[in-house]
């Protein structure tokens, strides 16, 4: 019961950070769902990726934390 829910809840929470940052969103939810909590850094070196690409090679990305 409580891994369903782990793993309904990456589900969840991968599918509307995807909304939020223009990604698949679908595609993440799904593979949230059936992959659970292993697919967090997978999506956030996967979002960092889409930054830089998106930034072009000679800009410096410092992220905020």
């Amino acid at each position: 019961m409580i891994i369903a829910l782990c793993y309904l809840l990456s589900a969840l929470t991968l599918y509307v950070q995807a909304l939020k940052n223009a990604m698949g969103a679908k595609r993440w939810g799904l593979l949230g769902l059936t992959l659970g909590p292993l697919m967090v850094p997978m999506f956030i070196s996967h979002q960092r990726l889409l930054a830089m690409k998106a930034a072009g090679r000679d800009h410096v990305y410092w992220p905020l934390r």
